[in-house]
């Protein structure tokens, strides 16, 4: 199909023969995520895996699976029948779906290995009424994919929104590159706790599923407990075993990190945000400047060393979001920060860094000073009865590092009310800050614990479309006061929210 010949979309149309590949691929990702615990049980009993029974089931699977798959890409059509897109699918259970072009906010693509391969696209299209992709048509040609994005684009051109066909066609405009040099930069300073984590749950995971299984772990290990305790006993074991998991912590998270962001670049196209991304599965995903509800840039204390900033634009969605519909950007120096936020806020932005911040109530920290108190002490208390000098020692290191944490949070903790902008710094060895425009406020509750009520004090919660933030331990009649404020700028506001 050329590019000069525009595609009827009324005939019903199938995907790319690709999307066979990737119907089969998804079938077989959640077969084999099912049987992995079958398959490690019949490991270990090891004659299993070599009956030809085995064999024959696999091959009986792989055929059912390319079959169900093939039947599935044929029985899938898609048209547009005046202002809507519909979707007609099922294999055993037909469906069909109607989505009014009005309520897309946005169309998103995405190419994994197969996509590049076979040089197809997948669109993921995000709807008002849902927290995720609402549609995702999975193998596009990449032509076909630009004319059904410009179809539903130019339609909601003439439901007011000009400034949606303006990015069909406006040229984009580069404004934040991700080099090399700059992504490993990225890699070393991430969460590497957050990876150890997940190693962590990794190895709990296939624990369980083993015991599911029928797979006696615990007591096939008796045998090797006398060797284990050894082992244990000996500090060198036990320092070799933290190095290697800080390395394959670090590992996880540099692997992540350049996977997710190769080749990152944002740049302007129309009245918003362009973020593409991915090495082996590339996304092109788009932010709106009018749906951009929050926009929140942080450093944790890698990050500070290293001056680079990591960026999250939240947009509007009807209920609490993830990072399905919140837009992340990482590596950015201070002039990329500031460069994204004056599109964000426009006019607004040189309101943003006059803000007077004000402290939320020492109670704050005294309330996490009582709780880690309460959990400390009585352990620091058994170790010292029982004569243990080294537990107390570890222990107290503990306690006065949680202190010290939750006194540094209490201290960055800030809030600031300007005439168009709400901000919000916080963080513990980092920083972070959020700040929103006032009128895509949506709702606002004060909440007050008996614990509160006796200091005459409230936490104030701010929800927007894209999710709520929160002012913690302050006055009581200071919430009331901001409530107030807060309403009626919104109650006053021309400006739109979506």
């Amino acid at each position: 199909m050329k590019k000069s010949e525009p595609y009827d979309f009324s005939k019903p149309t199938r995907q790319s023969y690709a999307a066979i590949l990737i119907i089969m691929y998804r079938l077989y990702k959640v077969i084999i995520k099912q049987l992995i615990p079958v398959f490690v049980v019949l490991l270990f009993k090891g004659e299993a895996m070599k009956s030809p029974w085995f064999i024959y089931s696999i091959i009986i699977i792989a055929v059912i699976g390319a079959v169900y798959s093939i039947i599935a890409f044929f029985k899938y059509y898609f048209y547009i029948n005046g202002n809507k897109l519909v979707v007609e699918q099922g294999v055993f259970k037909k469906s069909k779906l109607e989505i009014p072009f009005d309520r897309i906010q946005s169309v998103n693509t995405e190419q994994n290995l197969i996509h590049q391969l076979f040089k197809v696209v997948k669109l993921n299209m995000d709807t008002a009424g849902s927290a995720g992709n609402e549609l995702q048509l999975n193998a596009l040609d990449l032509t076909l994919a630009s004319q059904l994005n410009e179809k539903i684009l130019k339609h909601k051109s003439t439901s007011n929104k000009v400034s949606e066909v303006k990015a069909t066609n406006e040229e984009k405009k580069i404004i934040f590159k991700l080099g090399i040099g700059q992504l490993l930069k990225v890699g070393i300073t991430e969460n590497h706790i957050r990876s150890g984590g997940v190693l962590i749950f990794f190895f709990f995971y296939v624990f369980d599923s083993l015991e599911d299984f029928g797979v006696e772990i615990l007591e096939k290990s008796e045998s090797y407990m006398p060797i284990a305790q050894e082992l244990v006993q000996s500090l060198i074991v036990v320092l070799v075993v933290i190095i290697l998991f800080a390395i394959v912590s670090f590992l996880i998270s540099l692997t992540r990190t350049v996977l997710k962001f190769y080749n990152l670049h944002m740049y302007r196209k129309g009245e918003g945000f362009v973020i593409v991304s991915g090495l082996f599965n590339k996304k092109e995903r788009a932010a709106k400047d009018e749906k951009i509800q929050s926009i929140r840039w942080s450093q944790n204390l890698l990050q500070k060393m290293s001056n680079i900033y990591e960026v999250l634009m939240k947009q509007a969605a009807s209920q609490e979001v993830g990072e399905v519909k919140s837009f992340k950007v990482v590596g950015l120096t201070q002039n990329d920060v500031r460069l994204t936020q004056q599109y964000v806020f426009k006019e607004h932005y040189n309101e943003l860094n006059l803000i007077p911040l004000n402290s939320i109530n020492h109670y704050y920290f005294t309330r996490r000073l009582f709780i880690w108190s309460y959990i400390f002490l009585p352990i620091i208390t058994m170790f010292y009865y029982f004569e243990n000098f080294s537990g107390i020692g570890y222990t107290s290191f503990l306690y006065f590092l949680a202190i010290g944490s939750a006194y540094l949070s209490f201290k960055k903790k800030k809030f600031g009310l300007g005439n168009t902008l709400l901000r919000i710094d916080g963080g513990t060895f980092g920083r972070k800050s959020t700040a929103m425009p006032l009128f895509k406020i949506q709702n606002i509750k004060i909440s007050e614990t008996p614990f509160q009520r006796r200091r005459k004090l409230g936490s104030l919660t701010i929800y927007s479309a894209s999710g709520s933030i929160k002012i913690p331990e302050i006055a009581i009649d200071m919430a009331k006061e901001l409530k107030n404020y807060l309403l009626l700028k919104v109650e006053i506001s021309k400006e739109k929210w979506m």
